[in-house]
């Protein structure tokens, strides 16, 4: 063990070890006795420490001293190391004698110490001594026994229980304890006697370091210790025991020392021995001097205040009173000559004095068994007989009194006054009135005045029991009850009206006055009771019950605490009722005449309460329905929720079974609370958790909820509504679910269960279950439902029909749950069948396609043939926009791709769902080529148009999926002949079928199925039959034998040949031969059969109808393109355009008339005016693609027919695109693709148009940048872009030539960034697909003004830099750019990944990433050429934070690029600056030199003044340039003055950062404007002719000449004169010796 831990702390005990070793054995200085000497008590704090030479270990020897002194911090380190040695100790070896020797000397005085921690180790550590030493310590145990024992009764719980588990740790078996109690019985009594007797305040601390109050509680703690221990030894020793040590107990029991401790100023020592009289047996009082008792039990500790200790003290007086009354009379010895009447009622008085409810119950004890001359004295002893019953209603009532105890504590006051009525002396009448009645008076009517007897209103039994003690005086208990009676009319009467504030408040106090009053009188009528009595409480109960009625009538049920005291009175009281027929008959009149009326008033919900009370004497249902209606019928009042929820929970609820117009009102009612909500949600609940509501009203209230399922705002109630019923009435739900609607509530719960309303779905969820479990076994009838759900959904344009989606989930649910059997049934029932198809195609098959869409289809124009459709009209989309047929193509591909249902419809269903499908895809494809283009569904957003074209690629997929997965002798051949046989005629539903035939066989072919049946046609026959168009270009385009195509493709050839086109076109014959010629060349197999037919006739055929077009007939009709064209014309021409381009490549080496002819005639089929857009796209189509192939076949210069024609014709070829761009400029593309086909391929026309355009001639190609078509847009972007930098050449020399000229952007140019487009507005635009228009147009626009910089003059950018600025155009521009790039993003776009310098649109695949590198690319142009504007907006910027973010980006990505430009400028500006410097001028003796650094982002700029003198300055450019300003410092100076040079610094910094002149070359006007201020100071300077230097004049003076001769006019330095004089001894000039005078 480490030494260390041992170390003394503390140098107080040694002045006790010095003075107590002597090495002798004296007792030191003082001697062994008189003052000063040691005690020879072991508790005293004065005593002879042990001898600790013996002990061997030193650490231990350390230990003992330590634990000697008197700090507690100290004692416990001490004890803790003497515990661990302890505790490491061997039980064989044991503890050395030394150590136990100097232990029993230590423990006793340890034990007690102050400190808690300091008693609970030294208990411990005794328990680990004794069971390490075993039989060897048996020799201490009398010197500790004691101390060890009074610490089982420490005052604290936690040293107690210390203590007690170190003896148990030793004496382990109660036989062993109970030993040490025998066996050491004496030493224990001496132990305690000598702790009581001898040991003072004193003896036990050191008033010298203690403090008064510890020392008094270590004191009280000993004592009150040493008694417990005598007391315990009396109730566990024998007397056989006890009489070993008799003389020592009586010793003890007899010092009159003992029992003065009972008025100790210490509760812990006052209880020690009030539990010490309780435990002694009768014996052992009787051995005592009672006199002495009583004079300490009785006279000195009734006067004292017993906080903590007074629940003892009275079972002390209890046991002494029980065994010993005469302790309160004849041993009674008061020196005060106080009574002990005085006395006790001093101590009662007093209250329990913090103790528990127990207390009282002693306190009756005791009152039960003092002397009846105690409690009641002699009436000439006192004036106050009754004094006692006072004092112990005023220790009842004291106000520290707890709530808990009052029970208790009123029980023993009626015990006492019910004694006192039993004694003969008493007045019995008088002890009535004024003991018990008070109680009673206080209970029901509570006053301020008379609170001291007050009883809590949880303990009515308090007041019974006092109210049958009065009663046994029936003539005074009567009077005082009338008295009472009389009071509560009188307060009913007179209680606040309603217009008082503190109505509410009277009206509450009433009521609850009449439930006391009321409730006491039905106590005392179960308990017996004098007749008279009993008669007089019911005589006031009627006249009280009576005064209420005629209250209400009078005040109109305003006072509501009367129609309670009513309801309370009749309730409480049953027989009243009947206690006579005038009672009986005024409450019939009342409920007849006056009860409706005042249902509205404030007495209304306590009058409804009142009714099942009067059942026998009224019709309570009668009356309850005519209340109930006229409560329905009222306005709504405050009043009237508190009224019906009283009526919801009635029972009479259940008269309306028969009444349906009140119960219809009631539904209504009650649903109308629900849809409020809180606070009167709660009566719905209520009727409908009444349990005698009438089922009827369930089915109302469900019927009305439904019908609200319909109104979104309403959803959620009505289905909490809903969901409330079902829980409480299953048969109302089963029936409700059995009628014809009950398909109709599922199914809107199925959908409602799809809401996006959380609430809303979950409870629409749950319902739908509800309903389910609850439905009938029968499952045919539920497949009934569902079925019907189904057909309704998808049948039906009702809005409140089931979404596709739950309709598929219904469907499969339903098809799965069935039997394997009833698949195929169930499979035919759920998927349409093809009437249904039929009649859901119907609408739409009423609706021509749009001419245009003749570009995009296999049959091209031969939908122009289509006759026009009968009108349908109905109505044709739902809500969602979508048609029957859609709705049911999307239900089928859904629930087929889902699950295996497909597989178990019948041969036919199949065939017809595949034929449908494929009809219904032809007709989808072109309303999603041409927005609305038909009916099958309507105008959509993006999003939802993206779901449609999800739902499309499904089916095409699947469709393709039938076509390559089915045997090939089955499926297809029937669903391709039925189509074929479809495609008779000219409607549109031919149309489609044809469409869908071709698209089958496509598919069909490419997928390598060949068709079980193949279709055989006559092409020859059907090319003849114009009725049959449809059919035969189907046919054409799928027919597998290409020789039989090729006879009918001569055939129609020779005979378009020799045809006047002009006459036949009239009856469409040409025009139907010429639909089946290029649907013969568009096949994919024909590209190489035609160049097998002979040359010549297809130069023929081109010449011929080349004639056709542009040449009249002999009969002087119009040419065929002679203006305006018809329709049929149109349709013509864009087939003979169509077959010429198919023809051209084949004649691209032979030359003829028929190249002019058709550049020619391109330009004419350009032209159109009134004619729609719609009509001739199809023929500009043709006519563009054609001239792409001249141009392309042109471009080689093969054919010189070819490339004369076009360069003749390439005038108006020119201005027929540009004709094209302006009239397609206004109309969108985006949803019109036939439209956006024929923009693109004009765009690519007009873009490869070389010549030069006169831009202000062409004054519509600026606002062609507007265009809706971004191809457009781009072409006209691009002409733009090409011709303005070469117009800035001229108008840069125009303003070289004249000062006068201004340069102006374009008007036309300025007026599209007049409004630049904000962040909100483009938040609501779609980029998933192109940039929106507004953001396209305004990018371009600024683009185009940035191009006006490139080529122009520094002037002429000034001009064009003050035409930015008067408009504030850059403002839009730049706030766009911050909240597209930085502010709306939660981090900043990485302009890194973007070409910032030459950014141009398209250059990114996705819209959105085009549009963020044309903001980056125009930002960096705006700091480029617009700082100073952009820097002021920056500047000006209303958000802070916009402010640092766009900064830092700016630092980060733009400002590196800005500076290297502005670097590379400088440098380039300063190289041409001294290049051209006049060998002649100033300048050239004073060149300025100018150096770049980009690593530091400085220019220094230098001027040599002389050979030794230079003027320099830097510009340092920050980070962020030029957001951030840049600076101009000094470097060098000579030659002026400070004040001026830093004149110059200013203007120089103030040019490069704020000037709006030179288009962002601000850097190079400020370096110059420093050159010129350096030059204009330079000029006419020479050098001083003392110095010869042109910066001189003395050390440190650094300035030029300026001192001027008046004589010779001759310059010199100031310092140079002053010494020249100074030298010379004269005032002379140096050059013309004349006096020197200042010029």
């Amino acid at each position: 063990m480490s030494k260390k831990q041992f170390r003394s702390q503390a140098s107080s005990s040694r002045a006790v070890s010095g003075a107590f070793a002597a090495s002798d054995g004296a007792l030191g200085p003082f001697g062994g006795g008189g003052f000063g000497g040691v005690s020879s008590s072991p508790l005293s704090y004065v005593y002879e420490p042990p001898d600790l030479s013996t002990i061997s270990e030193p650490n231990i020897v350390v230990a003992f001293k330590n634990v000697q002194k008197k700090d507690s911090t100290t004692k416990t380190k001490a004890l803790e190391d003497l515990l661990q040695y302890s505790t490491a100790l061997e039980k064989v070896n044991g503890v050395e004698n030394a150590v136990l020797d100097a232990w029993i000397k230590v423990y006793p005085r340890t034990s007690i110490d102050t400190a808690r921690r300091v008693r609970q180790l030294a208990h411990q550590l005794q328990g680990t001594i004794v069971h390490k030493s075993g039989k060897a310590f048996a020799k201490c145990m009398p010197d500790v026994v004691g101390a060890w024992l009074a610490g089982l009764f420490d005052g604290d719980k936690m040293v107690s229980r210390t203590a007690q588990s170190s003896f148990k740790e030793v004496f382990q078996s109660e036989e062993k304890i109970n030993n040490v109690w025998t066996v050491y019985l004496g030493s224990i009594l001496q132990y305690c006697s000598d702790a009581v007797f001898k040991e003072t305040v004193y003896t036990l601390s050191d008033e010298r370091t203690v403090s008064p109050d510890d020392a008094a509680a270590k004191y009280a703690r000993v004592v009150a210790a040493a008694v417990l221990v005598v007391r315990y030894v009396l109730e566990i020793s024998s007397s056989k025991a006890v009489g070993k040590e008799h003389d020592a107990v009586h010793d003890f029991l007899g010092r009159k020392e003992l029992w003065k401790l009972a008025a100790h100023s210490d509760a812990s020592v006052r209880r020690a021995i009030y539990r010490l009289v309780d435990t002694m047996t009768v014996k052992d009082l009787e051995k005592q001097d009672m006199e002495i008792i009583s004079s300490c039990i009785i006279t000195s500790s009734l006067s004292i205040d017993q906080t903590a200790s007074a629940l003892d003290y009275v079972r002390a007086l209890v046991r002494l009173t029980q065994d010993f009354p005469i302790v309160w009379t004849d041993h009674y010895k008061d020196t005060g000559k106080k009574a002990a009447t005085k006395r006790l009622c001093q101590f009662i008085s007093k209250g329990s004095q913090g103790s528990a409810s127990q207390y009282w119950d002693e306190v009756k004890k005791l009152l039960l068994n003092v002397p009846i001359s105690v409690l009641l004295p002699p009436h000439d002893a006192s004036d106050h007989k009754y004094a006692t019953i006072e004092a112990l209603r005023e220790g009842i009532s004291n106000r520290e009194e707890p709530r808990s105890s009052q029970h208790a504590a009123w029980k023993a006051y009626l015990e006492l006054v019910q004694r006192s009525l039993l004694e003969p002396q008493g007045d019995r009448d008088k002890l009535a009135r004024d003991t018990v009645l008070p109680i009673v008076t206080q209970y029901i009517t509570p006053s301020r005045e008379t609170q001291g007897w007050t009883v809590s209103n949880s303990q009515p039994s308090i007041v019974e029991d006092a109210a049958i003690i009065a009663s046994t005086s029936p003539q005074i208990f009567i009077d005082h009850w009338r008295t009472l009676s009389n009071a509560i009319v009188q307060d009913l009467q007179t209680s606040l009206p309603e217009q008082s504030k503190d109505y509410a408040k009277s009206q509450d106090s009433i009521s609850a006055k009449a439930n006391r009053w009321y409730d006491l009188q039905a106590r005392l009528s179960r308990r017996e009771i004098v007749d008279d009595v009993r008669l007089v409480m019911k005589d006031a109960s009627i006249m009280e019950v009576q005064s209420a009625i005629a209250l209400l009538k009078a005040r109109n049920g305003k006072p509501y605490g009367a129609a309670s005291m009513m309801e309370i009175a009749i309730r409480l009281q049953p027989d009243l009722i009947s206690a006579g027929q005038q009672i009986r008959e005024s409450l019939r009149r009342f409920t007849a005449d006056d009860f409706p009326d005042l249902l509205l008033s404030p007495a209304g919900p306590y009058l409804i309460d009142l009714l099942p009370q009067l059942k026998g004497i009224i019709d309570e249902n009668a009356v309850y329905r005519k209340s109930l209606n006229a409560t329905l019928q009222a306005p709504d009042t405050p009043a009237r929720p508190n009224t019906l929820r009283k009526l919801m929970v009635s029972p009479c609820l259940a008269s309306l079974e028969n009444d349906s117009e009140l119960l219809a009102g009631v539904a209504t009612t009650l649903k109308q609370l629900m849809i409020k909500g809180p606070p009167n949600e709660d009566i719905f609940h209520r009727a409908i958790s009444n349990p005698q509501a009438p089922s009827r009203l369930i089915q109302e209230l469900l019927a009305q909820l439904f019908d609200d399922l319909s109104l979104d705002e309403q959803q959620s109630t009505s289905l909490k509504g809903i969901e409330t019923l079902i829980k409480h009435n299953d048969n109302a739900v089963k029936a409700y679910d059995a009628a014809s609607n009950g398909s109709a509530l599922l199914a809107k719960l199925i959908a409602l269960g799809d809401s996006g309303d959380e609430v809303v779905s979950l409870r629409a969820k749950t319902i739908s279950d509800l309903l389910q479990s609850h439905s009938s076994a029968d499952h045919a009838q539920d497949d009934r439902k569902i079925l019907e759900i189904l057909r309704h959904g998808l049948d039906t344009m009702d809005p409140n029909a089931l979404s596709v989606a739950l309709l598929v989930d219904l469907a499969k649910k339903t098809f799965q749950g069935c039997s394997e059997q009833d698949k195929s049934t169930i499979a035919s029932q759920i998927l349409p069948d093809e009437r249904r198809w039929t009649e859901a195609l119907r609408p739409i098959l009423t609706t021509r396609p749009k001419p245009s869409l003749a570009i995009t289809n296999p049959l091209g124009n031969s939908l122009a043939l289509v006759e026009p459709p009968t009108p349908f009209e109905t109505t044709f989309h739902n809500q969602d926009g979508h048609s029957t047929a859609f709705r049911m193509l999307w239900f089928t591909i859904a629930l087929i791709k889902t699950s295996d249902i497909f597989g178990y419809a019948t041969a036919d269903r199949r065939n017809c769902i595949i034929r449908e499908v494929a009809i219904i895809l032809q007709i989808a494809s072109d309303n999603l080529s041409i927005r609305c283009s038909n009916l099958l569904w309507g105008d959509q957003d993006m999003e939802a148009e993206e779901d449609i074209i999800d739902i499309v690629t499904q089916a095409q997929a699947l469709l393709a999926s039938w076509i390559s997965g089915t045997p090939a002798t089955a499926l297809p051949s029937d669903v391709s002949s039925t189509l074929m046989d479809d495609s008779h005629g000219l409607s549109v539903s031919s149309y489609y079928s044809s469409r869908a035939y071709v698209s089958l066989l496509t598919e069909m072919t490419e997928a390598h199925v060949q068709p079980g049946t193949e279709v055989k046609l006559d092409l020859a026959k059907v090319a003849k039959n114009a009725a049959d168009i449809m059919t035969a270009v189907a046919s054409v385009l799928t027919v597998p034998d290409t020789t039989a195509v090729t006879r009918t493709f001569n055939e129609l050839l020779a005979g378009l040949t020799g045809t006047d086109l002009n006459k036949e076109m009239k009856e469409q014959h040409a025009i139907h031969r010429v639909i089946l010629l290029n649907s013969i060349l568009s096949r994919d197999d024909f590209g190489d059969v035609l160049p097998g037919i002979p040359k010549q006739r297809l130069v023929f055929f081109v010449q011929h109808v080349c004639k056709q077009l542009i040449e009249s007939p002999k009969d002087n009709t119009p040419s065929i393109l002679q203006a305006p064209l018809t329709k049929s014309a149109r349709v013509l021409t864009a087939e003979i355009m169509k077959a010429i381009n198919h023809i051209l490549p084949v004649l691209s080496e032979l030359y003829g008339s028929f190249w002019e002819d058709l550049a020619a005639i391109l330009p004419r089929t350009w032209s159109f005016d009134k004619e729609s857009p719609e009509e001739v796209l199809p023929s500009l189509h043709a006519s563009l693609r054609l001239y792409s192939t001249l141009r392309r076949m042109g471009a080689g210069d093969t054919n010189d027919d070819l490339v004369d024609a076009l360069k003749s014709h390439e005038e108006s070829l020119s201005s027929g695109l540009m004709h094209l761009l302006y009239a397609f400029q206004r109309l969108p593309d985006e949803s019109h693709q036939p439209q956006k086909i024929v923009n693109e391929l004009l765009a690519r026309q007009i873009s490869s148009i070389k010549g030069p355009l006169d831009v202000s001639a062409n004054s519509e190609l600026f606002p062609a940048l507007g265009s809706e078509s971004s191809a457009l847009q781009g072409a006209a972007y691009q002409l733009l872009h090409r011709q303005v930098p070469k117009m800035q050449e001229d108008v840069s020399m125009e303003k070289a030539l004249s000062t006068d000229y201004i340069a102006k952007l374009p008007d036309e140019l300025l007026s599209l960034i007049l409004e630049a487009p904000t962040f909100d507005s483009l938040a609501e635009e779609s980029f998933s697909r192109s940039l929106p228009a507004s953001l396209r147009t305004y990018l371009l626009s600024w683009q185009l003004i940035f191009d006006h910089w490139n080529g122009s003059s520094d002037a002429v950018k000034n001009d064009y830099v003050n035409t930015i600025k008067e408009g504030s155009y850059i403002d839009g521009l730049l706030s766009l750019a911050a909240d597209f790039l930085i502010s709306s993003r939660a981090r900043p776009v990485d302009a890194s990944k973007f070409d910032i310098e030459s950014h141009a649109l398209g250059s990114e695949d996705l819209p959105e990433k085009n549009a963020q590198g044309l903001l980056i690319h125009l930002y960096y142009l705006s700091l480029r050429n617009l700082p100073t504007l952009s820097k002021t907006w920056w500047r000006d910027h209303t958000s802070r934070q916009t402010q640092i973010s766009l900064e830092s980006w700016t630092e980060k990505h733009i400002s590196p690029l800005i500076i290297a430009a502005e670097l590379a400028t400088v440098s380039a500006w300063a190289a041409t600056a001294t290049s051209n410097l006049d060998d002649n001028s100033n300048d050239k003796d004073h060149p300025m030199a100018v150096k770049t650094s980009p690593s530091t982002r400085e220019i220094t700029a230098t001027i040599p003044i002389d050979d030794q003198s230079t003027l320099a300055l830097g510009v340092h450019l920050p980070p962020a340039y030029p957001l951030a300003r840049a600076t101009v410092a000094s470097l060098h100076r000579v030659g002026l003055s400070e004040h001026k040079w830093q004149s110059w610094l200013r203007t120089t910094q103030g040019i490069i950062n704020f000037s709006d002149l030179g288009g962002g070359n601000q850097i190079v006007d400020g370096l110059a404007a420093w050159r010129r201020n350096v030059m204009g100071m330079m000029k006419g300077q020479s050098e001083c002719a003392i110095c010869y230097s042109v910066v001189g004049g003395g050390q440190g003076e650094r300035s030029l000449p300026s001192k001027r001769c008046g004589t010779c006019r001759n310059l010199f330095h100031g310092g140079c004169l002053f010494r020249w004089f100074k030298s010379s001894n004269s005032s002379g000039c140096p050059l013309c010796r004349n006096q020197f005078s200042y010029a």
